[in-house]
């Protein structure tokens, strides 16, 4: 670990940070601890044998391939937009508005809020970026806490417009007829429960980040983790690009920025006519990643060094290409062996009406731990739960709510999306997830206390 600036006695939060960060295990370590684990559970408490185990963990491995590499295409391009010294220039003109720590560690929370309500693949890609921007430029900001923050902030995502599980329930297909039709947005999403319950969520996190700055008694900075070769690198790649010596025929063609500018112009028209054609309907992941890739066409000097920035920001999503296959393959194993049946019919097994609310959102955010993904797990447990809750004359959009705030509470202490936000955060840093996720555990108390009152006091 860095220096840090003070050696006074940590705060209650910042020993619970220094306390995760020293026990808890890296990430991929995490995702090799969850596989054992599943495989060990579906041998003790289905009949799968070991045979079975092992296919549906292998054929669960490959199903996360597709996300992996949108992710990983997305981070890189967006990355090479923030290589650009037009968008550096920027993006240090906005974070030299925030005038202090406090309003950086303000602004983060409420920019991610507000972003990752519109589309869980948009909030961490501007989140990280204005965070980590914040960070460089301005002194007394605590890295690892406007990291948690910005990863806090993620929160309220899969509740919002881009949200799995609405939208599953709002597109006519075998779940809904399971449910008796489909359910629209203005039931679940844009319900008075959803947008109350999230509006407490985001002014809540605020105080509480806001208690957890002011008791701060160390600061360890975006220099306190910045890899000393780091600027070295970009120092010779600049000396690099600057070199002004003979060029042979092929080197001016490299160096030729019509042909990049032309692509990028290419397809900046088309993203015009498609989101005036289809408006935020076109927004989705795909969307997002050609729109970091056209965004960096046309600020990059040269088709060279965009590959060039591209390629080195590869290596910051290895996390990504590594451990989403490992959960792929969790997911499945649940599945196919019947574990996540047995989870559910266990825990659903002692409600009643007035406790099955508070236990469907409980025992949704512990299969989250093994099951990160809001799809696999609902089409999982949505055929056990609604069923049993319409049993005991809970409203199936309370129960389809309280999955998918059970799905993302966890993720709170899950280190699986904090890997959306972790190529930027980390990028030409010592940075690890660990580091951040310990100052988030206070708002999955409140989080949790706020999501499961709103399930049981407020009107849908």
């Amino acid at each position: 670990m860095p220096k840090v600036n003070s050696k006074k006695r940590a705060s209650v939060s910042e020993s619970v940070a220094n306390w995760y960060s020293r026990y808890f295990p890296d990430s991929l370590i995490f995702a090799l601890v969850l596989t054992i684990a599943s495989m060990v559970l579906a041998l003790i408490f289905t009949d799968s044998g070991p045979g079975q185990v092992m296919d549906s963990w292998f054929n669960g491995f490959p199903t996360m391939f597709e996300f992996a590499f949108q992710l990983t295409f997305t981070y890189a391009a967006a990355l090479v937009l923030v290589d650009t010294s037009f968008v550096q220039r920027g993006v240090r003109r906005v974070a030299l508005l925030v005038r202090t720590p406090m309003a950086a560690y303000l602004i983060t929370g409420v920019v991610g809020a507000l972003t990752s309500f519109v589309g869980w693949y948009l909030g961490p890609i501007v989140t990280a970026i204005f965070a980590r921007a914040v960070a460089k430029e301005m002194k007394g900001v605590d890295y690892r806490l406007i990291s948690a923050i910005a990863y806090s902030s993620f929160v309220v995502s899969l509740t919002g417009i881009s949200g799995t599980i609405p939208l599953f329930v709002a597109t006519e297909g075998e779940l809904t007829d399971m449910i008796g039709g489909i359910i629209s947005l203005d039931q679940t999403t844009f319900s008075v429960m959803n947008l109350v319950s999230c509006g407490l969520i985001i002014l809540v996190t605020a105080l509480v980040f806001f208690f957890v700055a002011r008791n701060k008694r160390e600061v360890v900075s975006y220099a306190d983790l910045a890899l000393p070769d780091a600027s070295d690198a970009e120092k010779t790649a600049t000396a690099e690009e600057e070199n002004t010596g003979p060029r042979t025929f092929a080197e001016k063609v490299n160096g030729f920025r019509p042909i990049i500018l032309a692509v990028g112009l290419l397809g900046l028209g088309y993203l015009i006519y498609l989101f005036v054609t289809q408006g935020l309907a076109a927004l989705n992941l795909n969307t997002v990643a050609f729109i970091a890739l056209i965004l960096g066409l046309l600020v990059q000097k040269d088709a060279v060094s965009f590959a060039r920035s591209f390629a080195k920001n590869l290596t910051v999503t290895g996390s990504i290409v590594l451990q989403f296959p490992l959960y792929g393959g969790i997911a499945v194993l649940f599945v196919e062996t019947g574990l996540a049946a047995v989870f559910t019919d266990a825990l659903v097994s002692i409600a009643n009406e007035y406790t099955f609310l508070p236990i469907t959102f409980i025992a949704t955010g512990l299969l989250n731990l093994f099951m990160p993904s809001a799809g696999s797990q609902f089409v999982v447990t949505a055929p056990f739960i609604l069923p049993a809750g319409a049993e005991l004359n809970v409203d199936t959009v309370k129960t389809i709510m309280a999955i998918t705030y059970g799905d993302i509470w966890t993720n709170l202490i899950q280190p699986f999306w904090a890997l959306l936000y972790y190529p930027i955060l980390a990028a030409g840093t010592r940075l690890r997830v660990r580091d951040f996720m310990g100052y988030c555990l206070p708002i999955l108390i409140v989080v949790g206390i706020i999501w499961m009152a709103a399930l049981m006091f407020l009107p849908i």
